[in-house]
């Protein structure tokens, strides 16, 4: 039905309320003025959502490693194992009468995700495998290389807030033959290249009770050893950098079985008629979004007449699905354009996270404007199968641990889109 209202009671209703609601574009708000000008004001839910999960995570272009797990009812769950080369900034050639004192892993933390109270168990394994990355330079997250199977060492841990790192003491049946050819003429220590034909380097892994734990490639070995006859008696050390080696990246073993999805296949598009009314885009699930307009003829009918002069798609988290300690939301995603086999033809651009209500959790949504989505889907017509994609930037320097779980939550708080049209005439 058309009603007939002054403009400026339209715009204040609009900076009201945002937009009329309708089930259909033929019942939508049309306001004409005295100049026969009409605005046409538009809730458009005829939306096809899906969630797509990509197994393929390159990890080793990163500049940390996780290591540790988690598991919760909106996710899944998570086991991260990071396998890590080392190498040297310079050569060194170690004194004959040199004496080990000590080695030992110092790995420095970057950032803690989840629960860090329990106390949980660190193994360390000495790969057998040089890593090996593709010809495009990556090695994906669920790939694995040789180790020895019993750890060198496991040691008890807990994260103390106090502390910049977690250290772990190595076996000196390990150090010291390191050490020892360190001390021959050209010997392992005087290039990465000669450590790494001796030592492939290490694996870490952890139980299931642990925290998932991000670590910076400032890690190292530290060898800590004397030379008696040196007239100054001080201590030296000799350091293996994870930032000097060749090689490293995070293994990761991921179940995405939860209380939305029930043992969801990669490489394919899920509705969120079969994920209990949710989508999801969360980086480390390797989860984005897709977002088809299903009947695009209903817009291409006011084309002719009208054009877009706004569009914003109203995006609601899901209450109960985040938190600022646990499970902290996103606050910036990346809007581009994908074919039909969810390959990306243009990038639009990101937008930050628009409302935050944690106390009673809904009003917490992002609101992305989708104007340049439209117009371009109104000129490729009704065949077109290009859809909107949403997804999580990605880091260099950890791996991005927040997500988003989306869903309609009421009447007003729904997955839409606004939009606003004005004659061309």
């Amino acid at each position: 039905m058309l009603r007939k209202t002054p403009i400026l009671l339209l715009l204040t209703t609009l900076l009201l309320t945002g937009c009329f609601e309708n089930e259909t574009l033929t019942e939508s708000q049309v306001v004409v003025d005295g100049d026969e000008l009409e605005l046409q004001l538009i809730e458009y839910t005829d939306l096809n959502l899906f969630t797509y999960f990509n197994d393929s995570l390159v990890t080793n272009t990163l500049s940390s490693f996780m290591l540790g797990h988690h598991e919760d009812a909106y996710r899944g769950i998570i086991h991260a194992a990071p396998y890590l080369q080392f190498g040297l900034e310079y050569g060194i050639e170690i004194d004959d009468d040199a004496q080990l004192d000590s080695t030992v892993l110092v790995l420095f933390y970057e950032n803690y995700h989840y629960d860090t109270l329990p106390e949980f168990d660190v193994s360390v394994y000495e790969l057998t495998e040089e890593l090996e990355e593709n010809d495009d330079g990556d090695i994906y997250s669920y790939q694995s290389f040789g180790h020895q199977d019993l750890p060198m060492v496991s040691v008890a841990s807990r994260i103390v807030p106090h502390k910049d790192s977690l250290t772990i003491t190595l076996p000196a049946t390990f150090s010291k033959e390191l050490f020892e050819l360190g001390k021959e003429n050209d010997g392992v220590f005087a290039s990465t290249e000669n450590l790494e034909e001796l030592f492939k380097g290490l694996m870490l892994s952890t139980n299931d009770n642990s925290a998932l734990i991000s670590f910076s490639d400032d890690s190292y070995i530290g060898f800590y050893y004397r030379i008696p006859s040196d007239l100054d008696e001080g201590a030296k050390s000799l350091k293996l950098t994870v930032n000097a080696g060749n090689q490293r990246f995070t293994h990761m073993d991921i179940d995405r079985s939860s209380s939305f999805f029930s043992s969801p296949n990669a490489y394919e598009n899920i509705p969120r008629a079969h994920s209990g009314g949710v989508v999801m885009a969360d980086l480390i699930m390797g989860a984005s979004i897709r977002i088809e307009l299903p009947n695009i003829h209903e817009l291409l009918e006011l084309a002719d007449d009208y054009y877009i002069t706004t569009a914003s798609l109203r995006l609601p988290l899901k209450p109960d699905t985040y938190d600022r300690y646990f499970n902290t939301p996103i606050t910036t995603i990346n809007i581009s354009v994908v074919d039909k086999k969810n390959l990306v033809i243009q990038q639009i651009g990101s937008t930050s996270l628009t409302s935050w209500d944690e106390q009673f959790q809904e009003k917490t949504f992002y609101e992305v404007p989708i104007k340049t989505f439209l117009d371009y889907k109104l000129a490729k017509g009704i065949n077109n199968n290009d859809a909107l994609w949403i997804s999580i930037p990605a880091s260099t320097s950890t791996i991005q641990t927040s997500g988003l779980i989306l869903s309609d939550i009421s009447g007003e708080q729904k997955i839409k889109i606004d939009i606003t049209y004005l004659p061309l005439n």
